[in-house]
């Protein structure tokens, strides 16, 4: 006598094994194959990364359904499988009660399994197209620019060098700039207070990082002239939209390309998150571990949240939630403490939390992670694109990364003070050196003279 119990049971570990066991072999291949077909595609998947294989169902939304429509088709399957095999066995071992409660509690187990694994691809789906959503709230991108007009005598900067926003040739040097925005719905304005190029270079496998300063001003346009001393760069797309600056460009698209243009290096993509998403990302992975190089004593930093003013961090390894880590990259006062040292810690956090976020220990929590932010990032990266370039920035090794903050002696300090808003100004010809010594024939300024000083 064949037990229906142990037949639904075996089908409900794997579709098929049931029949098997009943002596059923036409069944338990039918019900099987397609078992077998699925597992095969996630084991080629996982086998090529099982960190690209969770980003790819996240950043490419078409992937993301499919893989809610086969979680629920196989969960459709095993209840088959198992209904099958229990009403295939001996009718009076199915009549018991015992039996049919086990029966239910494996449809119930299945259920409930399928429905929970459908419910959060669904939204780690959905959360993706938050993400990769270039009319995100967060882009201050209201109203395109308009045409710039040079004033008598103004000579326009070499701005045909400098390409738009659009994906480089295939093997070439991929671009994306990451800007921290200070969203606060009370401002009438977005300040982009952290800029930060980030560069990968496939042909020699490494990565190259350059924070400009926020406070940078006097500095020329890419598309002619330049900006007076008192007008800030975080501040670019606010002034674009008010018309203050008569840009060719949409707001936010202007700053893209004039960091581009000042660092020497076109930009394919941009990334974009507020400060609320930064704090939730750093606790969503459990916060971050950094080598804090000097002690950090700022006796004025504002948590924003009502606590006393004042952030102390000693010098050393430290473990930071998001909280802590938060301040961390924005505090800038106090000793040894500057806009040059946190723009350089800003660099380190952001490598730290690629690499946690990259471990297969956090693909479990990716769900979670990106759900929570996902209204707090926006980026115009190609989402079919992202889990191959995941894939490659794993592959870097520690040593290929190169990081420089633009502070001194790439910068004049004080340039202007102004009801204590103190501004700088990038020193242009020593700014173009390091980008082509850096970036060599990618470089804008590659075979070119330098941009003039417009410095005061």
């Amino acid at each position: 006598m064949r037990s229906p119990t142990l037949a639904a049971l075996l089908s409900f570990v794997w579709p098929g094994l049931g029949q098997l066991y009943l002596g059923k072999r036409r069944a338990a291949a039918i019900l099987a194959l397609p078992a077998v077909l699925v597992t095969l595609v996630v084991v080629y998947q996982l086998w090529q990364g099982p960190v690209a294989f969770a980003v790819s169902l996240f950043a490419e939304r078409s992937l993301g359904l499919a893989a809610v429509v086969i979680v629920v088709l196989v969960g459709i399957l095993r209840l088959a499988a198992v209904a099958h095999a229990y009403l295939s066995g001996e009718p009076s071992k199915a009549a018991k009660p015992l039996n049919r409660l086990a029966a239910a509690v494996l449809v119930a187990v299945i259920v409930a399994s399928h429905a929970t694994a459908g419910y959060y691809l669904l939204v780690y789906s959905n959360a993706g197209a938050q993400v990769f959503n270039p009319n995100s709230s967060l882009i201050d991108d209201s109203g395109a620019g308009s045409t710039a007009s040079l004033a008598p005598g103004q000579t326009p900067y070499p701005s045909a060098e400098v390409i738009p926003a659009t994906p480089p040739p295939p093997g070439s040097r991929v671009t994306i700039l990451f800007t921290g925005v200070d969203s606060d719905p009370t401002r009438s304005e977005h300040l982009y207070d952290s800029i930060m190029v980030v560069s990968y270079d496939p042909k020699t496998n490494s990565v190259q990082m350059v924070s400009v300063p926020r406070d940078s001003a006097s500095f020329p346009l890419y598309f002619g002239g330049q900006v007076p001393v008192t007008t800030r760069i975080n501040a670019v797309p606010t002034y674009v939209r008010n018309g203050w600056i008569k840009s060719p460009d949409s707001p936010y698209m202007t700053l893209v390309k004039e960091i581009g243009y000042l660092v020497g290096l076109p930009i394919n993509y941009y990334a974009v998150m507020d400060l609320g998403g930064f704090v939730k990302m750093i606790d969503k992975v459990g916060g971050i571990d950094v080598v804090n190089p000097s002690v950090i004593n700022d006796g004025v930093y504002d948590w924003m949240n009502g606590k006393p003013l004042g952030f102390y961090l000693p010098a050393g390894p430290a473990h930071l939630d998001g909280i802590h880590a938060l301040a961390y990259v924005r505090s800038r006062h106090g000793a040894e403490n500057s806009d040059w040292a946190r723009a350089s810690r800003q660099q380190q956090v952001l490598v730290d939390l690629l690499h946690k976020m990259a471990q297969p220990s956090q693909i479990l929590a990716l769900p979670d992670l990106i759900s929570t932010v996902g209204s707090s990032v926006a980026t115009n990266f190609p989402a079919d694109q992202l889990a191959d370039f995941v894939t490659k920035g794993q592959a870097v090794p520690s040593g290929n990364f190169k990081q420089v903050v633009l502070g001194p002696p790439y910068t004049l300090t004080n340039v202007n003070n102004v009801n204590s808003a103190s501004t700088t100004c990038l020193i242009n010809a020593k700014v173009a050196a390091l980008s082509v010594q850096w970036f060599g024939s990618d470089s804008t300024w590659f075979g070119k003279p330098a941009p003039a000083n417009t410095c005061p």
